[in-house]
């Protein structure tokens, strides 16, 4: 477990980065950006690596203005898969860091690379460009471009929209010019903060109708003067009025279900960006933001928080053994004990191959008067580990039950270090000194053990 070593490397590398540039897929920009002391250069092979590496953060003190630059062959098959694709992948971006540059590259000896949906990135870079060239882009030029379909005119303001999410207001009925405009700005907005636009969406066809007696209902209304609220095969509801007809609600209704189904592609993407394919897990860039988040939380409310660093023992003599099949059956049956012994506030995240971190969180504190939280959680990671050692694995026949163990360690903010950093540094430390005892062990920080008295 050498993972401690290589994030001091980098974090000691972000003293004199100013700028991240993350490029996806194929751009030719690799070779000159790498001589730019000040920039981090992070690679993409996918849209969806591209928005996982952008919810990646080096540390605390990665730099401000981050770019994401897209390769011809990318925008090429984002534009094949329709204007949804390209959407739903420049809406996860902002979704991330509503502040992040999104750049197309220009095609070889064409000037303009892929024409479809250009207008939707904040501009091109031209192939062969300097670090200089690139830098220069992170200026303003003009408003950053919405997440829909065509690019919203007009004056970007929240102006009315808590108001609007309250329920205390209804959205300001637009005329027939900047009906689009003031529209979608709210549910666009709603989209990118993760958040439902069902009852925005009513709001503003009330507001647009002016009919307030208009509502959704969720399933299937079995009114034939409803309008379906449907977006290709997936149908939301119905919107129903006592006062205007099936026809005139229709081209609402689609409308409402566009934003509606963008809302469901959104989450899937964010969920597919912070998740383990293999295991269901968190996976790595997913745990290092929650952890960072909960520890500014605990400091605050004068908490702790325990991290938990484990791994499979001669995980690799099964793998061999067995097959890959078996291995990953070792995997994602590990997550699922985990899962059963941890409580809800708590989260499970693969971290490296066969290497797990658990993050044991208690946002309210303990449940019981006079718990002792470290002390707590390393009844609970017992429990995980007689689990382990006594579940039969199918792939394994015989061979698991008392035989299949896991080494871990146990390190408690703030007792056992005040970063994330230095939690994990530390865990991982106590993880290799129960595989010097002899494996199937879990050691406990002397700090998180003094904390629990």
């Amino acid at each position: 477990m050498n993972g401690s070593e290589a994030r001091r490397r980098v974090n000691d590398a972000t003293d004199r980065l100013d700028l991240r540039v993350i490029l996806v897929g194929r751009t030719g920009l690799d070779a000159a950006l790498r001589l730019d002391p000040g920039i981090d250069l992070a690679r993409a092979g996918t849209p969806m690596e591209a928005i996982g590496e952008l919810s990646s953060p080096l540390s605390s003190d990665s730099p401000a203005s981050t770019l994401v630059i897209v390769g011809v062959e990318v925008q090429r098959e984002m534009a094949a898969a329709g204007a949804t694709r390209l959407v739903e992948f420049i809406g996860g971006l902002r979704t991330v860091d509503p502040g992040v540059r999104v750049l197309r590259m220009a095609g070889p000896g064409t000037g303009g690379g892929v024409t479809i949906g250009a207008d939707l990135y904040d501009g091109m870079i031209e192939p062969g460009a300097s670090a200089a060239a690139v830098r220069e882009m992170t200026r303003a030029r003009g408003p950053i471009q919405s997440v829909i379909a065509e690019p919203l005119q007009g004056p970007r303001t929240d102006e009315g929209l808590e108001e609007l999410l309250a329920g205390g207001a209804a959205a300001p009925r637009p005329n027939a010019t900047d009906e689009r405009t003031t529209g979608d700005l709210v549910p666009v907005t709603l989209v990118l903060r993760g958040q439902d636009p069902q009852a925005a969406c009513v709001a503003l066809i009330r507001s647009r109708l002016g009919d307030p007696s208009i509502e959704f209902i969720a399933g299937d209304a079995g009114n034939a003067s409803c309008a379906p609220v449907a977006w290709e095969s997936q149908c939301y509801g119905h919107l129903r009025s006592s006062r205007t007809n099936a026809a005139l609600l229709a081209p609402h209704a689609r409308w409402m279900a566009a934003w509606m189904r963008l809302c469901d592609q959104q989450s899937q993407l964010r969920d597919a960006a912070f998740t383990d394919s293999l295991t269901g897990a968190k996976n790595r860039r997913y745990f290092d933001g929650f952890l960072a988040r909960v520890l500014e939380q605990a400091r605050e409310a004068r908490r702790s928080v325990t991290v938990m660093v484990f791994d499979i023992d001669d995980f690799k003599k099964y793998n061999d053994k067995y097959g890959h099949d078996a291995g990953d059956e070792i995997l994602r049956e590990a997550v699922r004990l985990m899962r059963s012994v941890i409580r809800p506030s708590d989260c499970v995240c693969r971290i490296g191959g066969d290497e797990f971190g658990v993050i044991f969180n208690e946002p309210e504190g303990p449940r019981q008067e006079g718990s002792r939280p470290p002390s707590d959680v390393f009844g609970l990671a017992q429990r995980f580990q007689q689990q382990i050692s006594a579940h039969r694995f199918p792939k394994l026949a015989d061979l698991a039950p008392g035989t299949l163990t896991i080494s871990g360690g146990l390190a408690t903010f703030p007792w056992d270090g005040t970063t994330p950093e230095q939690l994990v540094s530390r865990a991982d430390q106590l993880a290799m000194q129960s595989k010097r005892q002899g494996k199937n062990a879990i050691t406990v920080g002397p700090g998180a053990l003094r904390g629990g008295r």
